[in-house]
């Protein structure tokens, strides 16, 4: 074995079939929340934030199948209040969470930069598995809309 493989730590490890729902879960939310500093980012610099995604398209002449790439549409969760202050609410599919448990999911921020930074700190919140309880209840919320 050459020198540098040797370094690497080598163990007999399965890879798992699936995800647990919890961590499907955050990595929803934490997918959602990165987009969303990105749109921020963008926003401050000046720039437009619109990734690209793949949509099936049928060709009216052939009636061929195309696979085509058009900007995916991202709803901003942050919006400006009357007194001039930045809103933020964080959203799971359709449905706000209410970080707080006080009945006012809210969060009120002065300018970008801090949007940023609680953008952030929601994330870190989200991967360490703080808001896991309040994921699996907006979950069922979303599933309790689908059902006849």
């Amino acid at each position: 074995m050459s020198t540098s493989l040797a370094a690497l730590k080598f163990v007999a490890q399965k890879r798992p079939t699936q995800i647990p729902a919890v961590q499907a879960r955050r990595n929803k939310l934490v997918a959602k929340l990165h987009e969303q500093i990105q749109l921020v980012t963008a926003k401050k610099d000046g720039t437009n934030y619109a990734p690209l995604h793949f949509r099936s398209v049928r060709d009216r002449d052939t009636g061929e199948i195309k696979r085509i790439e058009l900007p995916k549409r991202i709803r901003p969760w942050f919006f400006t209040s009357d007194n001039g202050k930045i809103c933020l609410q964080i959203k799971y599919g359709s449905k706000v969470i209410d970080i707080s448990g006080k009945s006012k999911p809210t969060i009120e921020l002065a300018n970008a930069d801090e949007l940023i930074k609680t953008l952030e700190l929601i994330k870190t919140a989200t991967l360490v598995g703080e808001l896991d309880a309040l994921l699996e209840s907006a979950g069922l919320k979303l599933r309790d809309g689908f059902v006849k």
